[in-house]
């Protein structure tokens, strides 16, 4: 459903979403920023009532043509990246809830055959750590108040406007560097992983080296050829049992 003049493919995945209101609100969000689709994960209302159409206003194709889907899972191969949005920092201690901020956004260099999906949680508790596991990296919108948490129609509007400036001013990835897929990059951060097990370091640090692995991976968009370039060193450190724990 997005313009055709659009040179992101974003679309917009509400997680158990459960007023009606808000979903026909994201709805008109989607159009007026492009979304490529909506896409309702196990939704707690109807998502065609009078009010959800109401306040989609001149946008009910997107309420019309959800997708309905029951868990993140059965969604995460259909995106090259899957974005998870939180209200919720964490601090060093929850390293899968270290995130990156809408400004960051703008200095990441998107491929243009990769297709995106912005993953917002419930309206009451958000996205739960397997959740965002699923997610190649997350993203939190600050707020100075005492009231720290947005309203989700109120965030999604603000992440839809940064991917859609993004989309204006763009820098390009030339066509012939095809972007990595969830699966190798899935690979190549599992054979990471395996070398940091084997390390002689300290154990409470090691989730913190492979979630901070994972996320500069997501976040640099790799092409295919970067991806598997790695996969074969690290392939080959793992086959001739380097001695990872001599700091020679």
């Amino acid at each position: 459903m997005s313009n055709s003049n659009n040179k992101l493919d974003y679309s917009v995945i509400l997680v158990e979403p459960k007023i009606e209101g808000n979903i026909g609100a994201i709805a008109r969000l989607c159009n007026n920023f492009e979304a490529n689709e909506l896409v309702l994960v196990s939704p707690l209302v109807n998502h065609l009532t009078t009010e959800t159409r109401n306040r989609a206003k001149h946008s009910i194709t997107y309420l019309e043509k959800a997708k309905i889907r029951k868990s993140i899972n059965e969604i995460r191969d259909d995106y090259s990246i899957l974005i998870g949005t939180s209200a919720k920092a964490g601090k060093t201690y929850n390293v899968l809830r270290q995130p990156v901020y809408p400004w960051n956004l703008e200095e990441i260099i998107v491929p243009t055959d990769c297709k995106i999906g912005l993953v917002f949680g419930r309206e009451d508790r958000g996205l739960s750590n397997d959740e965002l596991e699923l997610c190649d990296f997350l993203v939190s919108i600050p707020t100075p108040g005492q009231l720290r948490v947005l309203n989700i129609s109120h965030a999604v509007a603000i992440i839809l406007y940064v991917f859609w400036k993004k989309s204006t001013d763009i820098e390009i990835i030339n066509q012939e560097e095809i972007s990595s897929t969830y699966k190798e990059r899935k690979l190549l951060i599992s054979l990471f992983n395996k070398i940091t097990d084997s390390l002689s370091y300290e154990e409470y640090r090691k989730p913190i080296v492979k979630h901070t692995f994972r996320t500069v991976i997501n976040r640099s968009f790799p092409s295919k050829e970067e991806i598997h370039s790695m996969i074969g060193i690290f392939k080959t450190m793992l086959q001739q049992n380097i001695d990872f724990s001599n700091g020679d």
